[in-house]
């Protein structure tokens, strides 16, 4: 084994400065928001973030995710690598095709639904899901497209690497590849991960407004602990009383973790997360607004620029007025 230098280990004096200077000029934008004044607060894409999202099972964390994406693509031109490994292309592409236009699958005219695929195409990369992947062929593979972020989804359905001594050892020498294919790649990078079991089994206590469902899930109820909180840059648990007689349609977007605010986005209340409505089976809407039905004309595409000193650069994106142009 060659001795490492300590010289090529080390960042130069000047690294990093650029950011600190950016930062302080406001040459260096905040992150992306979806265009809701309350979420904005919270949700923030940003180049190069490690995101880890739970949740309990049948919530709707795929739905709830794909519907993001599709906002992001929206407003500001991002496309996605998705790989999901327990739901069908077509599942896939009929839960895009109605975020994207807002209509029951069965109801969107044949003509729009051409178009939409077309759309859809320069929004998302689907990774093909009938075959086995490791955690380093995933992100291999999304290293060779162009996109701004991968889907892994979930994370227990990546093979083993036989990393480390243990599963445990192993999954840490996973989350700094991870780290490891953002800085290279300057993706984003979500990761969806199921529970351990002891989770499905807190519920609301007696006379609690929610007595008797489910409770949203901690970071720590994460299937492997809390370990991969502690790598993520963010992370999302993401909830929905399936069984409650009124509020089963409503998802809750709890940001448990936000390790860089500065850029913008923070962690919400504990009592008071992102509410989401789920109608027709085809939009979200958030205080009674589709974000999908509301991008304006004119646009900013913020991209981070590590050609030029780490400095986010601006540029005009054009859209066009009518969210329904078919």
């Amino acid at each position: 084994m060659s001795k490492l230098i300590a010289a090529e280990n080390i960042f130069e004096p000047s690294e990093g400065r650029a950011f600190v200077e950016g930062l302080r000029s406001g040459a260096i934008k905040r992150g992306l928001g979806i265009g809701d004044k309350v979420a904005d607060q919270h949700l923030a894409y940003k180049p190069e973030q490690l995101v880890f999202i739970n949740g309990h099972d049948n919530v709707g964390k795929t739905d709830w995710i794909l519907w993001y994406f599709c906002v992001l693509s929206k407003k500001y031109n991002l496309k996605w690598d998705i790989f999901s490994a327990e739901n069908s292309i077509g599942s896939l592409k009929v839960k895009i095709a109605q975020f994207l236009t807002g209509v029951n699958i069965f109801k969107i005219p044949e003509l729009q639904l051409h178009r939409t695929f077309d759309e859809m195409s320069e929004m998302f990369n689907f990774i093909r899901n009938d075959r086995l992947f490791d955690a380093k062929q995933i992100l291999e593979v999304s290293s060779g497209t162009k996109s701004n972020g991968l889907l892994i989804d979930p994370y227990n359905s990546l093979k083993g690497m036989g990393l480390g001594n243990n599963k445990h050892e192993e999954d840490y020498e996973i989350c700094a590849l991870m780290r490891i294919f953002c800085k290279q790649t300057h993706k984003s990078l979500y990761v969806n991960t199921h529970l351990v079991t002891e989770a499905a089994r807190k519920k609301f206590p007696k006379d609690h407004v929610n007595e008797g469902h489910l409770m949203p899930p901690e970071k720590a109820d994460t299937e492997g602990g809390q370990k991969f909180a502690n790598r993520a840059d963010d992370f999302i648990s993401i909830h929905r009383m399936t069984q409650h007689a009124t509020a089963f349609n409503v998802t809750e977007v709890h940001v448990r973790k936000v390790k860089e605010t500065l850029t913008g986005g923070s962690v919400t209340p504990r009592e008071a997360p992102l509410l989401f409505t789920m109608q027709d089976n085809c939009k979200f809407t958030i205080g009674g607004n589709n974000v999908l039905e509301t991008t304006p004309v004119q646009q900013t595409l913020t991209t981070l620029n590590h050609a030029k000193n780490e400095k986010f650069e601006t540029e005009s994106v054009q859209a066009d007025a009518d969210p329904f142009p078919y």
